[in-house]
């Protein structure tokens, strides 16, 4: 992949998918809605105006009210040139299901509102959007193929920058291999004596696309994964605590001098505008950079 102009504002996140904290939601491709008293679809081969494709996932909500056919279904063939629906999966109760593609329901987001074993509700929100403004910034992050990953480090202007301690940030689709499926330089996938089909990509690094810099005195770990992002993206971060309810709670509100929180006003057990965030960095690494005239305004360094 070659080099473009918008590469200078890109951020790589290094990681690994978390398995034990799932967002409740899932993602299909399209949505429709029938009639109560009307069947699955058969013989199709559009779906709210746009060409179905082969193993794509449809939600289908059958009139108004629970029942045992709404449901998230697979395009299957029908062997005469177009398609059925089959396969019916259940949603869970109170998840929700994003829709990617379509004319009426593209971007939108249904909640399965049905808490018995095989009747299924599907319920469009309309109303997902809270506050005055209508960007939605955070909300629309939820969509599609939203996950969480614990991120070790991040690539930017050139620099690879590891985290003082792994944070949990909110990420899109299951990322690209940093290490080119963790095989050796020079492995042949088909081992048949042609050229080299790996890309380890981020062990030299071989591959700045993917590496986010030209140089570097650091090896990628097995499994990891990266997400390209630009620096004007929105996302959450989430910092985990984990410890005696003494040191991870009491300490942080009712201790000046607490390790996880410095400087908050306390009065009277009641704390008011106090602000936590990720201003105090410890033991920061920095692997193959060269640091130049850097700038570091209102935050505070420790342990370097």
């Amino acid at each position: 992949m070659s080099e473009s102009l918008l590469s200078f504002s890109e951020v790589l996140l290094f990681g690994r998918e978390l398995s034990d904290l799932k967002l409740k939601q899932k993602s299909v491709r399209l949505a429709v809605e029938i009639p109560a008293a009307g069947s699955l679809p058969t013989g199709f081969t559009t779906i709210d105006g746009v060409t179905v494709r082969l193993d794509d996932r449809v939600l289908v909500q059958k009139g108004d009210t629970a029942n045992n056919e709404s449901g998230i279904y697979k395009v299957v063939d029908d062997g005469a040139g177009a398609f059925n629906l089959d396969k019916r999966k259940k949603a869970q109760y109170q998840s929700y299901v994003y829709v990617r593609r379509g004319r009426q329901f593209k971007h939108t987001f249904w909640l399965q509102d049905s808490n018995t074993h095989n009747r299924q509700l599907f319920i469009e929100q309309d109303d997902r959007r809270r506050g005055r403004g209508v960007n939605n910034f955070i909300g629309d992050q939820f969509g599609g193929d939203a996950r969480l990953a614990r991120i070790y480090g991040f690539a930017y202007d050139g620099t690879y920058y590891e985290l003082p301690e792994p944070t949990i940030f909110l990420v899109h689709g299951h990322g690209e291999s940093a290490t080119g499926g963790n095989l050796p330089r020079g492995f042949n996938l088909e081992n048949t004596g042609g050229p080299d089909t790996t890309r380890q990509t981020a062990r030299a690094p071989l591959d700045p696309s993917v590496s986010g810099v030209a140089a570097a005195d650091y090896q990628m770990a097995n499994d990891i994964r990266v997400w390209n992002y630009d620096q004007a993206d929105y996302t959450i971060r989430m910092d985990i605590a984990a410890g005696q309810i003494e040191e991870v709670l009491l300490d942080v509100y009712f201790e000046y001098d607490a390790p996880m929180m410095s400087g908050a006003k306390v009065s009277g057990a009641k704390v008011s505008g106090a602000k936590v965030s990720g201003a105090k960095v410890s033991g920061a690494k920095v692997s193959g950079a060269k640091v130049s005239g850097a700038k570091v305004s209102g935050a505070k360094a420790r342990g370097e």
